[in-house]
């Protein structure tokens, strides 16, 4: 769509609809050294707003401009930091504006300019306005915010008869390493700066520059926060005399380290630098776009170490006797990154997880070395002590995996690659409070499927008239035990305990079951058919993608008690390979809905409404392929508050409530992220 309002852009409504107002070309110019982020010039940098205060408008040279993508107003790099646009609006009309960074947004940094919105007035005659830096929301050498008028907002001073020069260096990558840099070290220990030729006016010798390459001009990190992109890019303000101008400026970026005997070493950037960094001292302040040290970017497969902290919570397994650490029951998390069950036996302290005092929550601290962004699956596992499980209960325990958790698949997060990375607390096959169902409570659940399909399956076509008869398959071998059934293996069928019959002949068969507490609520199964030991079981889709199994949730009576009789819709066998239809947790995935089905063009994050809002607010969001999505909340000093979204969802645009009742008054940020993909915005609670 945007590529059709760019090619409207080219024929001048004016010329249209006959020139009823004077025109007046505006031209707006920025400075990205201000984003703490290291902006690239392909990046999507433009202006939104609205137009005599509606948007979306339609500007007179037939641009748009809208709060939204929907803008067409895109700026041009015209070099380094330097961006610049130039459209038409009538004399009489008022301009309100922002300019928005996509890659600042797709960074978790908030692409928006901070307030106030600039105007543009009613006036005569093209307007030009001053050089503009970009106005960050997010922390750039302890300024944040508005930093004053339109035009005034660069984060160095202009001095008199001075040229201000911005050096910026981005720390990431091997060559950076390789010369001793540390994201961990700082102040003493550790500085960044660099050294060049010394200029000297050839007439005044008193007027020198900054730089020499015997001493060096150090160099500020442009975040304190170990977590944001800016914490690893260095930059600062070089002051050169007007009368160098002209004069060419040979330097490097250097590296400074202090080892524990006092002894100081240097490193020069070198990697994929050839000779000397030069620039032409200017007659005006300037910014140097940012750098790789040593021209080396960051390698998108090295691997890098980090600790990786789970937490899950087994309330109502230990509620219900299930679980018991007296009996010395044990709580393990195995994945990609520990070698799964070996670990147990090869590297037990990185992957048992410890409880924490007086509570059922349970944690541990792994570490976890690879590429950053890469998907990583997991499970949580009980291993429960077999002797005093059999004597307590008179059985084996079941099969301790993780099964009930979305239709059985593997929990995954993204590796982001930070020095802790901490995921959201969890219910162990997520069975929260609200999905007990206590001692004494009976339900007989109804089921119903049509097997129309399954007697065309070429594989093995259902044959009642031969004996094949129709039963479940449960999924969840922990539930299973607590319904009095052998739960030793993955997959447990119930050809004696359910069988389903077709009594009028229609294709539908139907049967019932009772469901005993204390237990949980989620009926986790898949149908099959068959007779004498061989059988066809409903496929699903593998551990990465819901709807490996059915799911089903027996749902509550108004006063909170369980319902007698449950009667699930009639469902439909299906033969293909693929999800199987479940239903979510609603205790997990509260206030999710799905708003359009139609697979979005691109992904984005909208703004909540109400703004401030007091105690509930609503927003929007798009993924346009399937991926592991997850929100959370967090309040300003980055602490996580709540998760409202963490499951592999379809292609789709969403809305997603959020009840803040429990949370004090104050701004809060909420970050939605997939696969590659990470957008922030702001939200304000008031009470």
């Amino acid at each position: 769509m945007k590529h059709l309002y760019r090619a409207l852009a080219l024929v001048p409504l004016a010329l249209l609809l006959g020139n009823a107002y004077a025109q007046r070309n505006v031209t707006l110019t920025l400075n990205a050294s201000t984003i703490p982020d290291t902006t690239s010039i392909t990046s999507l940098m433009e202006v939104r707003g609205n137009l005599n205060g509606v948007a979306p408008g339609t500007l007179v040279d037939g641009n748009i401009i809208d709060w939204s993508s929907a803008s067409t107003l895109e700026a041009v790099n015209i070099g380094g930091d330097y961006w610049q646009i130039t459209f038409q609006i009538e004399e009489d009309d008022t301009l309100t504006f922002k300019f928005f960074s996509q890659q600042a947004d797709d960074n978790g940094l908030n692409g928006w300019e901070a307030d106030p919105n600039p105007m543009l007035f009613p006036a005569a005659g093209d307007t030009t306005l001053p050089l503009h830096y970009f106005e960050s929301q997010s922390a750039l050498h302890g300024h944040q915010g508005d930093r004053g008028a339109y035009h005034e907002s660069q984060i160095f001073e202009s001095k008199a008869d001075t040229v201000a020069v911005w050096f910026r260096v981005a720390m990431f990558g091997t060559e950076a390493e390789q010369d001793g840099y540390d994201p961990a070290l700082g102040g003493a220990d550790q500085s960044i700066g660099a050294r060049g030729t010394p200029l000297v006016d050839a007439t005044d010798m008193t007027l020198v520059g900054p730089l020499g390459w015997g001493n060096t001009f150090t160099l500020n990190r442009e975040s304190a926060v170990d977590t944001d992109i800016a914490y690893n890019i260095y930059s600062w303000v070089g002051y050169y005399p007007a009368a160098l101008a002209g004069l060419v400026q040979e330097y490097k970026f250097v590296q400074h380290h202090v080892d524990a005997n006092g002894d100081q070493t240097t490193g020069w950037e070198e990697g994929n630098l050839a000779g000397n960094r030069t620039f032409t001292v200017p007659d005006s302040d300037t910014t140097l776009h940012w750098v790789y040290y040593g021209n080396t970017a960051p390698s998108p497969n090295l691997p890098v170490e980090s600790e990786i902290v789970f937490g899950v919570n087994l309330e109502v397994l230990e509620d219900i006797g299930l679980f018991d650490p007296a009996r010395q029951d044990t709580l393990w998390v195995y994945g990609d990154f520990n070698g799964w069950q070996d670990c147990s036996i090869n590297t037990p302290d990185d992957c048992l997880m410890i409880k924490e005092p007086g509570g059922t929550r349970y944690g541990a601290a792994v570490p976890v070395e690879r590429p950053p962004g890469v998907q990583l699956g997991y499970k949580y596992f009980l291993d429960f002590n077999n002797d005093a499980f059999q004597a307590e209960f008179g059985v084996p325990p079941p099969s301790g995996w993780e099964e009930g958790h979305l239709t059985g698949i593997n929990r995954s997060f993204i590796f982001e690659g930070v020095e802790q990375q901490v995921l959201p607390l969890a219910y162990f096959n997520d069975v929260t409070p609200n999905n007990l169902m206590p001692s004494g409570a009976t339900t007989t659940i109804k089921f119903a499927v049509d097997m129309v399909d399954a007697f065309d399956n070429t594989a093995q076509p259902f044959d009642p008239a031969n004996g094949d008869t129709v039963s479940l398959r449960l999924g969840d071998p922990i539930w299973a035990h607590t319904q009095g059934i052998d739960g030793t293996d993955h997959d447990i069928p119930l050809l004696d305990l359910v069988q389903l019959t077709d009594d009028n002949a229609d294709g539908i068969y139907d049967g019932s079951w009772d469901v005993r507490g204390p237990s949980y609520n989620i009926l986790t199964f898949r149908f099959l058919y068959g007779q004498g030991g061989t059988y066809f079981d409903e496929p699903g889709s593998d551990t990465r993608q819901p709807g490996r199994n059915r799911a089903h949730f027996i749902k509550k009576n108004a006063d909170g008690t369980y319902p007698a009789e449950y009667v699930l819709d009639t469902l439909t066998f299906k033969v293909a390979p693929g999800p199987l239809p479940h239903e979510r947790n609603p205790d997990i995935y509260t206030g999710i809905e799905e708003v359009d089905a139609e697979i979005p063009d691109g992904f984005w994050l909208g703004s909540n409404y109400p703004n401030p809002f007091n105690p509930a607010t609503t927003f929007e969001y798009a993924i346009s392929q399937q991926s592991h999505v997850k929100i959370h909340v967090y309040d300003t000093l980055g602490r996580l508050v709540a998760t409202l979204v963490d499951g592999v969802q379809p292609p789709a645009t969403y809305a997603v409530s959020f009840d803040a009742s429990h949370l004090a008054s104050g701004l809060y940020f909420y970050r939605l992220e997939t696969t590659g993909h990470m957008l922030t915005r702001k939200m304000l609670l008031i009470k």
